[in-house]
């Protein structure tokens, strides 16, 4: 994606409710605008939308023949244990077709709990997969093994608030699932409140665009922030 996208993106959804940093927004357009590079295709997938901030982006990513699917509990928030947000269906679905820019049948939406969510759901043939769900340890690593299982060889991993401390149990299961899987994957970016992981061997392909700063630079939105 290239940077005027990304601005273009933030200016459109300005008004649109939810915790999505701009830098946040910009190192989504940066993997998606290495993956390109990198001949990288496949679907979208996220975790938890709230009122589609996020997935707005996520849509103007995705290229002809790609899926974008999303999964969020919405009105039934007697399974939100940790009060983390609350999804509207209604205001999400609004919000994608006011900013989305989606054809018929290019989202994909389930309104169920993410630990209930199925291979064929997700597909396995995703390469960008961003969680925000639960913020509760067994969730984060449910959801996490989810994205495993969806990602292909060259995908890219997005977790929130792995670093927040108002939410605990986000790194709790951060760090729980990348110990039972050591070497599965490894950090590439981290941003204002996301951290994004890639397998070993895609990693060492990224981390070319990644140095010098300068180099890096030229793919990021910068807004305010500077590298």
């Amino acid at each position: 994606m290239e940077k005027t996208q990304v601005r273009d993106y933030l200016r459109a959804t300005s008004g649109v409710k939810g915790w999505f940093f701009p830098i946040d927004a910009a190192l989504f357009g940066a993997v998606d605008e290495i993956q390109k590079r990198e001949g990288v295709s496949g679907n979208l997938f996220e975790i938890g939308v709230h009122h589609g901030k996020a997935t707005v982006l996520l849509a103007r990513m995705k290229r002809e023949g790609e899926r974008l699917g999303v999964c969020d509990i919405f009105e039934n928030q007697g399974l939100n244990r940790d009060a983390s947000g609350k999804g509207d269906k209604e205001i999400f679905l609004s919000n994608m077709r006011t900013h989305g820019r989606l054809g018929e049948g290019e989202l994909k939406v389930f309104a169920k709990s993410s630990e209930e969510l199925s291979g064929d759901e997700t597909t396995e043939d995703c390469r960008f997969f961003h969680i925000d769900g639960g913020h509760w340890a067994e969730i984060v690593v449910n959801d996490m093994m989810t994205a495993d299982r969806a990602l292909i060889p060259d995908g890219v991993m997005a977790v929130d608030d792995v670093f927040n401390p108002n939410w605990p149990g986000v790194g709790e299961g951060f760090y729980r699932f990348m110990r039972e899987r050591p070497g599965k994957f490894v950090p590439v970016l981290i941003g204002g409140n996301k951290v994004f992981l890639a397998r070993p061997e895609f990693a060492k392909r990224f981390r070319k665009y990644c140095a010098p700063p300068e180099a890096f630079a030229k793919l990021v939105y910068a807004g305010p922030f500077s590298f």
